[in-house]
């Protein structure tokens, strides 16, 4: 096999015939899709560097990775333990709370990642063309770290060669995913057990005592009018709360990802009168419908059980359009175990530049990242599907 690279600076100057090639030979996911790439690369150049990198096998396109640098915060996302000492630390040694990371990965992407190959047999000898390339451009950068996000348990056999090329696995917040068995919400309550078809049906007359309303926007126009910088605030609010802060995104990204978009982005929205006063970002992707970013107004969220309920209005709506699984992202553990979702893990796998940060990431990288209590699974049908069970 020989092998040998292109590398693009932006995405507009990319091989798009040859990148394609290989998203579709790989059967990964629209989050490599040119058009999403687009809209991230151009809402987050403010803080973000990027790199893309096509390896051709022979001149055949083979496989595909995009990459970028940015500034990270350690102490918003660390174990509590780390966050609080690094908070405290003096000095010079307060330079470890703000690192330079160079990721193969997208941003703004909870768990996705960003590499793909026509064929994963090949990682062995893909990977390590393909670290030697990032590491170059980490020492150019000038990283404290390199990042491969984020992979689950599927993505064994292409991850393989990491640890051996000096990477620590790294678990992440687990992504909870439901299997629909279920053609609306309606349904999907009929099969609950009493006590859980009550807490739902609870929430959602505290919506209709305010005259709360729900809309699914679809419409790119539609939603770019409806997303103005005040409704932007209601994420923020959301961020703010989050025990980990892993990305947090700017309006444009949102604006982006809508215009750029064929009709797979929605907006769904609880109003009072024309106030949005919560907000769901989703995404119809092929057979996958993913929750993506929430936004919650604080003066309503406990009144109206705002966050149930805009769970229940995603799944409703996701329900309606026959997926064969809903994303329903990383938090709110609890919650989502209850509503009949199962977790799927994900992992990073990282490793330090420099000798002092390469024992820090090999001896502290159980520290790097907040665990969260593993949570029960919850009987809360009254004949579980087999399709909702993991």
């Amino acid at each position: 096999m020989v092998l040998n690279y292109r590398m693009f600076t932006a995405f507009e100057d990319v091989d798009f015939p040859a990148w394609d090639s290989v998203r579709r030979k790989s059967g990964h996911s629209i989050f490599i899709d040119p058009l999403l790439i687009r809209a991230i690369e151009n809402s987050m150049k403010a803080t973000c560097q990027f790199w893309y990198i096509i390896i051709e096998e022979d001149g055949v396109p083979f496989a595909i990775a995009c990459l970028y640098a940015t500034t990270i915060d350690l102490t918003d996302f660390a174990d509590p333990r780390l966050a609080s000492f690094i908070r405290r630390m003096p000095g010079v040694l307060s330079r470890f709370r703000k690192l330079k990371i160079l990721s193969c990965g997208l941003p703004g992407l909870p768990g996705e990642n960003a590499l793909a190959l026509a064929s994963p047999q090949a990682s062995p000898q893909v990977l390590p063309l393909l670290d030697h390339l990032i590491c170059d451009l980490g020492r150019r950068f000038g990283a404290d770290g390199i990042f491969y996000k984020e992979f689950g348990n599927a993505d064994g056999e292409l991850t393989a060669p990491l640890p051996g090329l000096g990477y620590s696995r790294i678990a992440m917040p687990e992504m909870y995913c439901f299997r629909p068995s279920f053609q609306s919400l309606e349904e999907y309550c009929a099969a609950l057990r009493a006590h859980y078809r009550k807490q739902v049906n609870r929430s959602i007359r505290k919506l209709k005592r305010l005259g709360a309303t729900v809309a699914v926007l679809t419409d790119p126009l539609e939603i770019l009018k409806a997303y103005t910088p005040e409704v932007h605030a209601l994420y923020f609010s959301v961020v703010a709360r989050a025990a980990l802060k892993l990305e947090i995104l700017p309006i444009d990204f949102f604006r982006q990802l809508t215009a750029r978009s064929k009709g797979e982005v929605e907006l769904i929205v609880f109003l009072i009168d024309t106030q949005i006063i919560a907000f769901g970002w989703c995404l119809h992707a092929g057979e996958d419908y993913h929750a993506l970013y929430a936004g919650l107004d604080d003066h309503y969220n406990d009144e109206l059980d705002l966050y149930f309920n805009l769970s229940y209005a995603v799944l409703d709506r996701a329900l309606q359009k026959r997926p064969a699984k809903i994303y329903f992202g990383q938090t709110a553990d609890s919650f989502k175990a209850r509503l009949g979702c199962y977790p799927e893990p994900l992992y990073v796998f990282a490793k330090g530049c420099g000798p002092i940060m390469s024992r820090i990431v090999r001896y502290g990288a159980d520290l790097l990242v907040a665990k969260t209590p593993a949570v029960p699974a919850f009987n809360i049908f009254n004949t579980p599907p087999d399709s909702v069970s993991s």
